[in-house]
């Protein structure tokens, strides 16, 4: 069996999809696997590491020092840095010109580059002529099992969103629809609960009202993953962009193992996953933010039917369907010394 460390350059919620979740997939299958920021004591005893993001000046210094010990490099990515959009001013200083070139120098170093979509790979293979695999994101099976109460009767129905600082100026194409369904005169009424900004986020961008609620950032993914599991909808706005048309889907994975109907916007990331009015509702223009939202909260019935229905198309992007393709990438080739 290998011995793999995924190597990730923070802890932040792309590391749980990208290095914490494969890892624990790989030790299923009885690899040695450990990962972290940093690389163990014990480094050169490792067959395989996988750096996730490898681009900043000391990890790359480090990235050629272990590919001149011939350890089995991947580099994997989540999303496509090569074309941050200008509204994210932050990470636009962050890769700079001389941090996208390390990435690339980085990539073409590797023995294989990983990411998430077939997009993202595209892109990729612009700047390196290593092999690139697509391998997307997953959650374990058990999720799949979390009973819900789709009737929300006697209680407040809650319609969520979910994001980052990062994807937080994707929020604005729908807060008039969602200041407007937290008034909405329900039995119970409506809660519009926000996961990763604060409420002076929230008001800065227009949500205002009692019925709003902003939770702020959640740092345990567990914990996060709980708190959007109380969502009885959930909202997804993107803008049609090149960063987002390389994204993988994750608002649609977590909404759909959880059961929760999705609404978000027709991109083409989506849009590859979402059967409209099947398996979730895709927006095209602003206004259908408002219908889609008051028909799921008005209909019970139909939050079932269509929270099952993306449950059970959600069944294959599972951990446990796909930890052999982390193995594949992973465990050194036959004859290759490590």
């Amino acid at each position: 069996m290998s011995r793999v460390h995924f190597w990730s350059a923070d802890m932040a919620g792309s590391a749980f999809y990208r290095a914490v979740m494969p890892a624990m997939a790989l030790s299923w299958l009885g690899h040695h696997v450990s990962h972290g920021v940093r690389l163990p004591q014990n480094w050169a005893s490792y067959d395989t590491v996988i750096g996730c993001r490898v681009a900043q000046k000391d990890p790359s210094r480090m990235w050629i020092k272990l590919k001149d010990e011939g350890k089995r490099l991947i580099l994997d990515l989540d999303d496509d840095y090569f074309h941050i959009d200008p509204s994210n001013t932050r990470a636009r200083e962050v890769w700079d010109t001389q941090m996208l070139g390390r990435l690339a120098h980085n990539m073409q170093l590797a023995d294989l580059v990983t990411c998430v979509t077939e997009p993202l790979a595209a892109v990729l293979r612009q700047f390196t002529d290593t092999e690139v695999r697509v391998i997307p994101n997953g959650l374990p099976a058990q999720y799949l099992g979390r009973p819900r109460d789709y009737a929300a009767e006697g209680r407040p129905l809650y319609v969520g969103w979910a994001g980052t600082s990062s994807t937080v100026a994707e929020l604005p194409e729908a807060v008039r629809a969602l200041n407007r369904i937290s008034q909405y005169p329900r039995s119970g009424g409506v809660m519009v609960r926000l996961v990763g900004i604060d409420s002076a986020q929230a008001i800065g961008l227009g949500l205002r009202g009692k019925q709003i609620g902003a939770l702020g950032w959640v740092e345990r993914i567990e914990h996060y993953l709980h708190a959007v599991g109380e969502f009885d909808v959930w909202c997804a706005p993107y803008r049609d962009t090149a960063f987002n048309g390389a994204k993988f889907p994750t608002k649609w994975l977590e909404a759909s193992v959880l059961g929760i109907p999705l609404v978000a916007s027709d991109t083409p990331a989506y849009r590859a996953v979402i059967r409209h009015g099947e398996t979730g509702f895709l927006v095209r223009h602003e206004h259908e933010w408002g219908r889609y939202l008051k028909r799921l909260v008005d209909d019970p019935g139909l939050r079932e039917r269509v929270g099952m229905a993306a449950r059970g198309e959600a069944s294959g992007s599972i951990m446990q369907a796909l930890h052999y393709q982390w193995e594949a990438v992973a465990r050194v080739p036959e004859g290759v010394a490590a």
